[in-house]
């Protein structure tokens, strides 16, 4: 019996399912909490705006990341909306990991970030799979 990693290929959809999973949790557990966190958290994360000339409306930049954050992480696990969502999460994740290269984070905290970012690049490109509520023909 020929032993190939080749053969694993029909399992392409559970593999989707566990990016979608774990990327999803991540992203809320990281969102959710400073989703709570209140007005001044909002403002704070809305600060990275600045990068990009918008001195203003940090609040709303804030929350609207965060509830992105914490909302679409739970969207990303049940597979709704998981092509929006994860281009939406692309975006918020390259200002978070501009934002905190310019504030000099530690390394492995930005390697996670950028991992959670590539993770959601490909979720964009990929689709939410085989396993999810955005399956055509439910």
């Amino acid at each position: 019996m020929k032993l190939t990693l080749s053969s694993l290929g029909r399992f392409d959809f559970i593999g989707v399912l566990f990016l979608r999973l774990g990327s999803g949790a991540l992203i809320a557990y990281y969102g959710f909490p400073r989703f709570v966190g209140g007005p001044d958290v909002w403002k704070d994360v809305g600060q990275a705006m600045s990068m990009v000339g918008v001195e203003s409306l940090h609040l709303f930049f804030g929350l609207a990341s965060l509830m992105a954050q914490s909302f679409g992480g739970l969207l990303l696990i049940v597979g709704l909306f998981t092509r929006g969502i994860a281009a939406m999460l692309t975006v918020i994740m390259a200002f978070a990991i501009a934002n905190a290269f310019l504030r000099g984070e530690t390394v492995p905290h930005l390697m996670v970030m950028i991992q959670l970012g590539f993770s959601f690049f490909a979720l964009t490109l990929i689709g939410p799979g085989r396993l999810s509520l955005d399956r055509r023909g439910i």
